[in-house]
């Protein structure tokens, strides 16, 4: 292990001489300051959860009955210690490096991993091999992967690295950063943008001068989500970029891209034309857009511009959709560029016009409104491509944004959404002079799924982003982000995906999904790409009356859906009614009947409608009208054949039999006499007939 010499109070200098070796003299040495330039930048990732349980440690390797934890504590003992066969130790001192407290018992001290598990979990080992995680767990392969600290020092240093923790001891500063990037390289571990730095200001000065050995390589770098090298990678799976609002989500947005962009784009956050116009343009030069309210700049805002360093930053926009005051502010940063005309098409163009010297194809969206655009910006970034707005329900574009496309040398252009969001007459007006192809569809979400298909088609994008297709602002800043990644953009409903969506990101299968906006503006379930189950309204066929029978219709849904009925009287569930019929029983008399209809597909969200309601159910049979009080029970026949209305029941006087209506001899018999009731048919002496 190292040779703690500033445990007994020696020069840091001598600290570092024993803890890094020289180079071989034929070859120029590597030195601590050129650590940081061999370790790879990602975003820790938060997709996998830790498990402490993943790393097994502890473990005896070389099978002497001495754990890793006990090999630590006998080569750092700066006294002689004694070790039985059961490893049980005595005799020893340790001094921790961190703090300098000492211990003369092993229970005083814990063996630190340099590299916490933790931290090595979120910066790839959460893709390792079991056997792997052992490995580093227990790595004795290298002097400085583990040390022995007191419990204070450890409990304080937890899973935090040098941007978050140093040791109070600050003669082992260097010693412990160098010793970081060390392991880290080993390991092909990754640091993210705080971290890198926290190790260039260490190992700096005379610190970074030191020569140094650099190890075997244990692990390879896990491949790249994306070759994007400027910005960070996306884990596989679902990612969301979200804040309180729409400044916030833009700014976690821009924490995607490592400082030092080319450029930083800020725009209005109240309108989308402008920003819209901005983000292909932030994507082809690598840079992200930021929002900012007209008067003045938020102070998060530009704490974030700050962060970026970028070499210029472009205001989208005129003075009076974002003031002199935001500019004054950026102003103190880098250089800023305003690109802002007379309306939302000019200022388009200015900033396609500053940022594009040349492209061959262009897409062509309407500036009234954002989904259409917003899918083109992925689609641009695919191209490097241009998005030119223009005042879809013109008849022609303006000769301004014809000699724009002439300017950069356009040959071919797409018009992004169909007749109703770019006019015939501006599909004729190009076609004239370049070759021309409209991608439109049913509705908004049609159309960025037909866009993306188009562009990506064939080629698997690093990842999809998901925005909502009801409102703009969170989606600008990543429109921008999604163009740089040559990924495409899709908009969607909150609580699902409209099928054709949900059909092209299956078909592009990207490694990672990204969600613009909080859970209430793209859901989980959306993210998941879970589809909107098309549902109708039922609708009840049959006669309403007891004893019939009703049959619930559930009209056209996604094919492929399964229901569940639930019948309803006047609104309550009616038990045991679950199934597509329901037979009308007396109980249900006077109640209104309807029938609810559950329908559901693996991958879509379950729906559930509603028929309207029946007809109250009639009763049974109704009451017999009893005779007018001024009429007889009994009466002449009107006719030789035919008794009155409510007399019907005939008498017949030569056999002293009476007939009832539909009775077999009924309309055989010339009555001689009428009755209204059977009663009174026998109260005159007449017996009913047979048949």
């Amino acid at each position: 292990m190292f040779q703690r010499a500033l445990l007994a109070v020696s020069t840091t200098a001598a600290l570092i001489v024993s803890l890094l070796a020289a180079q071989p003299a034929m070859a120029a040495p590597t030195t601590a300051a050129d650590l940081p330039q061999l370790l790879r930048v990602h975003e820790p990732d938060s997709a996998h959860k830790y498990d402490r349980a993943a790393f097994e440690h502890w473990i005896d390797a070389d099978g002497d009955g001495c754990n890793t934890r006990y090999e630590v504590l006998i080569a750092e003992s700066t006294s002689p210690v004694t070790v039985t066969d059961r490893c049980t130790i005595s005799g020893g001192t340790w001094v921790s490096p961190y703090d300098g407290a000492s211990a003369t018992s092993p229970a005083e001290i814990e063996i630190d991993h340099v590299v916490a598990l933790a931290e090595a979990w979120r910066s790839g080992a959460w893709a390792w091999t079991a056997q792997q995680r052992r490995d580093f767990a227990n790595d004795l392969g290298v002097e400085y992967a583990l040390t022995a600290a007191s419990s204070v020092s450890n409990q304080a240093k937890a899973d935090k690295d040098p941007a978050r923790w140093m040791p109070s001891n600050g003669a082992f500063a260097c010693e412990y950063v160098t010793s970081w990037a060390l392991v880290k390289y080993r390991w092909s571990l990754s640091v993210d943008a705080t971290e890198l730095a926290a190790l260039k200001n260490t190992l700096s000065g005379d610190c970074g001068a030191t020569p140094v050995d650099l190890p075997e390589v244990m692990a390879g770098a896990p491949e790249p989500a994306d070759p994007t090298a400027d910005v960070l990678a996306f884990p596989a799976g679902m990612s969301r970029l979200a804040g309180a609002d729409r400044f916030d989500t833009a700014i976690a947005v821009s924490k995607r891209y490592q400082p030092g962009v080319a450029a930083v784009f800020i725009a209005t956050a109240t309108n989308f034309p402008d920003a819209l116009s901005a983000a292909a343009a932030a994507a082809h030069l690598g840079g992200p857009l930021l929002l900012t309210p007209t008067a003045s700049l938020p102070a998060k805002v530009l704490a974030e511009v700050k962060r970026l360093t970028p070499e210029r930053i472009f205001i989208a926009g005129s003075s009076g959709v974002v003031s002199e005051s935001v500019r004054r502010s950026l102003a103190t940063v880098a250089p800023v560029e305003r690109l802002g005309g007379s309306s939302r098409y000019d200022t388009g163009q200015r900033v396609v016009e500053r940022v594009f010297s040349s492209a061959s194809h262009a897409l062509i969206a309407t500036g009234r409104s954002f989904p259409d655009a917003l899918a083109a910006t992925g689609a641009a970034g695919a191209r490097q491509a241009p998005v030119v707005l223009v005042n879809g329900i013109s008849a022609s574009v303006p000769p301004s944004t014809i000699a724009t496309l002439e300017r950069l040398g356009v040959e071919s252009v797409t018009i992004v959404g169909g007749t109703g969001a770019v006019s015939a007459g501006i599909e004729a007006q190009l076609r004239r002079s370049y070759s021309t192809t409209r991608i439109g569809g049913a509705d908004r979400y049609a159309t960025t799924a037909n866009i993306n298909d188009a562009y990506f088609g064939g080629a698997k994008p690093p990842a999809t982003f998901v925005a909502t297709g009801q409102n703009f602002p969170d989606a600008l800043a990543g429109a921008a982000l999604a163009g740089r990644l040559n990924s495409p953009v899709y908009v969607t409903m909150a609580a699902c995906v409209p099928e054709p969506v949900r059909e092209s990101i299956k078909r592009l299968g990207a490694r990672s999904s990204v969600a613009l906006g909080g859970t209430g503006i793209v859901s989980d379930t959306a993210l998941g790409n879970t589809g909107c189950l098309t549902a109708a309204t039922p609708r009840i066929s049959g006669t309403v009356k007891v004893s019939s029978r009703l049959t619930a219709q559930p009209g056209t849904w996604t094919a492929g859906t399964s229901f569940r009925y639930q019948w309803l009287a006047n609104g309550a569930t009616i038990g045991g009614a679950t199934s597509s019929t329901l037979v009308v029983t007396s109980s249900m008399v006077g109640k209104r009947l309807s029938v609810r209809v559950t329908g559901s597909k693996p991958g879509y969200t379950t729906r559930t409608t509603t028929s309207a309601a029946t007809a109250a159910v009639p009763s049974a049979a109704k009451p017999s009208t009893p005779p007018p009080p001024s009429r007889p029970s009994s009466t002449a026949p009107i006719s030789a054949w035919d008794c009155p209305s409510w007399a019907p029941i005939k008498g017949n006087a030569s056999s002293m039999i009476y007939h009832m209506p539909g009775g077999t001899y009924y309309s055989r018999t010339k009555p001689e006499q009428c009755f209204s009731t059977e009663s009174a048919a026998r109260a005159a002496g007449y017996r009913a007939a047979k048949r």
